[in-house]
């Protein structure tokens, strides 16, 4: 079953979620990441010595090979004895990378609202890293699991990374400190490195968030200070990064919400997001998002951060946006 066009307007602050099972458990990801659906077959697969303990191989997909990972092994849920004869392939695509997912079988697709979806409690520390959340459909909570951190597991090449020395020299220092970012995310691990890396290159000046309400509200809140105050003793930020996938308000709401604010509109918004893609471009730009990039290409987002907020340039152009639409 392949993924068809996404019906979502953008910045409705809806998303769609696959609910697929482990055993007699209900699991859910965002439609966004899924590219097609399919049976499971074991002939296709060719296994990979000295790999990580939940890659099962790589299968042929529509021609090349991609990584099949059973996810059951990856969340360290007890399996059951017999054999399924007919477990189902997830396909997915984020990060820039196509993977298969082996999961029990898929439920069904339903649309929601991110208000509804309920962040990992920090007590459960590294026990959660597997699962951003949960929401609750039919009276049964559904935990939604964070692939992007298991494919960072089982390939750490795909992990927030860090900055080559040429791009953190590429700009002075001085000059990168006096730019006020704000970076709305909600995962606590990307978060940190992000800022970790933002700082190395000289953007020291980084405050955080961990959804788009929390950031919109921080936005509203420095508005009405300067409206009050009427001076710039209370400075907007020149740049806002947002996360696509967030629960409360995702990305896409918050850079909508910003650009249809009069004294918010010129922040400039950079998508950071494992979902950026093709389609996800125009979805960002129809919202006024002033680019977008995917995760986790840091060297980028720390040279598309000079072109915006040093530089002045807007790397959205109508001539990037046509070679997009072609290719």
């Amino acid at each position: 079953m392949d993924k068809q066009e996404i019906l979502l307007a953008s910045g409705t602050n809806e998303l769609e979620l696959l609910t697929f099972l482990l055993g007699n458990q209900l699991f859910g990801m965002n439609v966004l990441k899924v590219q097609s659906i399919q049976q499971y077959d074991a002939s296709s697969l060719t296994k990979i010595p000295m790999t990580h303990h939940a890659l099962l191989g790589m299968m042929l997909y529509r021609d090349k090979t991609i990584s099949l990972i059973d996810l059951s092994t990856a969340l360290d849920l007890e399996k059951k004895h017999e054999t399924k004869e007919k477990q189902i392939v997830i396909v997915t695509e984020f990060n820039s990378v196509v993977n298969g997912f082996l999961v029990d079988n898929v439920n069904r697709i339903n649309r929601l609202n991110w208000k509804n979806f309920i962040p990992l409690d920090d007590t459960l520390g590294s026990a959660g890293k597997s699962i951003t959340g949960s929401i609750r459909i039919d009276d049964a909570d559904i935990m939604v699991v964070d692939f992007e951190y298991i494919l960072s597991v089982i390939s750490p090449n795909l992990a927030i990374g860090d900055i080559n020395e040429e791009t953190a020299k590429l700009s002075s220092q001085k000059s990168r400190e006096e730019v006020n970012i704000f970076f709305a995310e909600d995962s606590k691990t990307i978060r940190n490195n992000v800022i970790r890396i933002l700082n190395k290159a000289g953007y020291k000046n980084v405050r955080s968030f961990e959804d788009g309400q929390q950031a919109f509200d921080a936005l509203v809140k420095l508005r009405g200070q300067t409206d009050t105050n009427g001076s710039d003793n209370t400075p907007l930020p020149h740049v806002l990064i947002s996360d696509i996938e967030m629960p409360q308000m995702d990305g896409l709401s918050l850079c909508k919400k910003i650009k249809e604010d009069s004294m918010l509109e010129q922040i400039n918004v950079i998508m950071f997001s494992s979902l950026v893609s093709k389609q996800m471009i125009f979805k960002c730009k129809s919202v006024g998002a002033d680019d977008s990039i995917a995760k986790p290409e840091m060297d980028k987002l720390v040279t598309m951060l000079d072109e915006l907020c040093l530089k002045g340039k807007k790397p959205y152009t109508d001539n990037r946006v046509l070679e997009i639409s072609k290719s």
